[in-house]
């Protein structure tokens, strides 16, 4: 096997391709989707509630196709997944600008949940721990940046082609543009292994002993059976799953909540594209922080936004306050992507890793199913987003609560792991 330096190592050329790869899958296809939410309602003569559950149902089917996803992985590789949903995704969406009703958005979406998942963190996460040892959050945090990056770019851009023409052209514009770029990127770049072309995974130099020993020899190595008997396996997944219900539901409600403050159409898709460059600058900030200080700060980090978002949103009338939603909501939302591959390797190690990235996913999609609607309802049954910044202020406080009790969970076993080694 050769040996690479840290900026010669084609790893970085995975990370340059999964930083396109989830710009167009999750940046531009999924979180421009709360552009449509008004255009397509008023056209479609059907509340919010009914026009998003078409993304309830995008959350469903993923959620249920990613058992077969886990599986998958192993026997075909990411590579032949990649390109199915470059070209699947990529057609739906061409396919939902010729909708004429709303059931018609519901059959496409239900193929979109199929295949969204192919395009999303599961396959980027495999990708990032197949090729670095060391440097993993870094590395995690430059790849899950693409979505937001992807969605600081491309919603501006769709917000102006829907100004200029309409939704239609809109979504038939997105789904040529993710075919032709997605295609050669996934087709000339992605590799599923270093040892494909001869090389080892990234780790530190020789010198640094100490964490390459740490690395290649994990606390915990568990399968999915094993990792699915322990309570951090639930508390982290009951982390993940509230973390996701805030964020999906904002996700897809944030640029109506802004729009109906009565803020101009500049300033909704400067506000918007802020959210969406703290998803990317955060994801690369958090994956610093949880290589460099722990874990510990990496989820310091993420509560401490998730309780200041709701509270601005309450104040967010005000000019400043939507500006503080927009940031902090972007940080607490990096934490459905950028923790999940790093505690789950932290907490049980690689032997099971995409099948229990695939389980943890599909649970925790769960959460954006029931989310993005009822915030939805809120809003059709009140006429404001109150209650649902009071539920997410509830929802940090117990994340906070899962977060802390995981991690005292993993010391203590961990501790006791190596006393019972001890001579």
């Amino acid at each position: 096997m050769e040996k690479h330096s840290f900026l010669s190592f084609y790893g970085w050329k995975i990370i340059a391709a999964s930083v396109i790869i989830l710009a167009i899958g999750l940046g531009m296809y999924v979180s421009a989707a709360s552009l449509f939410v008004i255009p397509v309602s008023h056209d479609f003569g059907v509340s919010r509630a009914q026009f998003t559950f078409h993304r309830t149902i995008v959350t469903l089917a993923g959620a249920a196709s990613m058992i077969v996803y886990g599986k998958a992985i192993k026997r075909v590789g990411v590579k032949a997944i990649m390109i199915t949903g470059a070209v699947m995704n990529g057609l739906i969406t061409i396919g939902n600008s010729f909708a004429l009703n709303l059931w018609q958005f519901y059959v496409l979406a239900f193929f979109n949940g199929l295949f969204m998942h192919a395009l999303g963190f599961l396959v980027i996460g495999v990708l990032v721990s197949d090729w670095f040892t060391d440097k993993k959050g870094l590395a995690t945090g430059i790849a899950f940046a693409g979505s937001g990056l992807g969605g600081a770019v491309m919603i501006p851009i769709i917000n102006q082609i829907m100004e200029l023409t309409d939704w239609r052209f809109a979504y038939r514009f997105m789904g040529a543009l993710g075919i032709a770029v997605l295609l050669p990127v996934i087709l000339l770049i992605i590799k599923k292994k270093p040892e494909q072309i001869g090389l080892m995974p990234y780790t530190l130099p020789d010198s640094n002993e100490k964490a390459k020993k740490a690395a290649e020899n994990p606390a915990f190595d568990l399968s999915f059976e094993e990792a699915r008997k322990t309570g951090r396996f639930w508390l982290i997944l009951a982390s993940f799953f509230l973390i996701t219900t805030f964020a999906a539901a904002t996700n897809t409600h944030t640029a109506p909540f802004i729009t109906d403050l009565g803020y101009p159409v500049i300033i909704i898709s400067a506000i918007v594209s802020l959210f969406m460059i703290a998803l990317t600058v955060g994801k690369i900030i958090l994956g610093f922080v949880y290589d460099r200080f722990g874990v510990t700060a990496g989820n310091g980090v993420i509560i401490t936004c998730a309780f200041i978002f709701p509270i601005a949103a309450l104040f967010s009338d005000i000019p400043p306050f939507p500006w503080i939603y927009a940031l902090t909501l972007g940080m607490a939302s990096c934490g459905v992507s950028v923790p999940v591959s790093i505690l789950m390797v932290r907490h049980f190690g690689q032997k099971d890793f995409p099948v229990m990235f695939s389980y943890l996913t599909m649970i925790t999609t769960l959460g954006a199913a029931a989310s993005i609607p009822a915030m939805g309802a809120v809003f059709d049954n009140t006429g404001s987003y109150n209650i649902a910044w009071f539920v997410f202020f509830a929802l940090a406080a117990l994340i906070t609560i899962f977060m802390i009790s995981a991690e005292a969970l993993y010391k203590k076993k961990k501790e006791s792991g190596e006393q019972s080694r001890k001579p």
